[in-house]
């Protein structure tokens, strides 16, 4: 009867006071307009997410229809194989070192060089191996050893030709990174080779299926 009674003086009091009424209509006002603003925002965000799947979507059925992919992966790992034939292979780092010296060894022996020079030097060619961080799965070198040989000679043209020309024939891939003549009593070539090794349980897994 108490609840009954309170709210029989609320409306009553509702009643006899216009400006008690019109401020009751101006919070259901207010409450409803707010409610409308939320069910706008969340229809606005929803249509946005519906928009975003939506291309996601169209963009994974136009990936699905294209057949270029497997065309180009046979080119792509043809050229892999073929870099990689031209990479130097040894078992150990120190191998790849004594491989590299009894070539360069023999090379300008073969090219007729004199009072010759070589020094050679590998190293780990990985961040990891630098002190890096660990990012050797972004590396395209994480599989290779670099092998450095600072080579010197007396110069003349004919011996510098002949080892040019067996270091641009050579079947394993050989990187001239610097080569100057000092000017002496006698004329000296000083040059920077490098070699990459591949190494052991790196290859391309077609070129191991072979």
């Amino acid at each position: 009867m108490i609840a009954v009674d309170s709210f029989s003086l609320m409306i009553a009091a509702v009643r006899e006071n216009p400006r008690l009424r019109i401020g009751i209509f101006v919070i259901f006002g207010i409450l409803w307009l707010y409610g409308l603003l939320v069910l706008r925002e969340e229809v606005a965000l929803a249509g946005r997410e519906h928009q975003t799947m939506a291309r996601k979507l169209a963009r994974l059925n136009a990936q699905a229809t294209q057949t270029e992919w497997a065309a180009r992966a046979g080119p792509t790992l043809a050229v892999q194989l073929d870099l990689e034939s031209r990479l130097w292979r040894e078992g150990t780092i120190g191998l790849a070192q004594a491989a590299f010296q009894d070539w360069l060894n023999q090379a300008m022996s073969q090219s007729g060089l004199t009072r010759t020079a070589a020094i050679v030097a590998a190293q780990e060619d990985s961040a990891v191996a630098k002190g890096g961080a660990d990012t050797a799965g972004a590396d395209p070198t994480r599989d290779l050893w670099k092998v450095t040989a600072k080579v010197s000679f007396d110069f003349t043209p004919k011996g510098l030709y002949a080892l040019l020309g067996r270091l641009e024939g050579y079947e394993k891939q050989i990187t001239v990174e610097s080569l100057i003549v000092r000017g002496l009593q006698v004329p000296r070539v000083e040059m920077v080779l490098v070699a990459h090794f591949q190494k052991p349980g790196t290859l391309t897994k077609s070129a191991n299926s072979k």
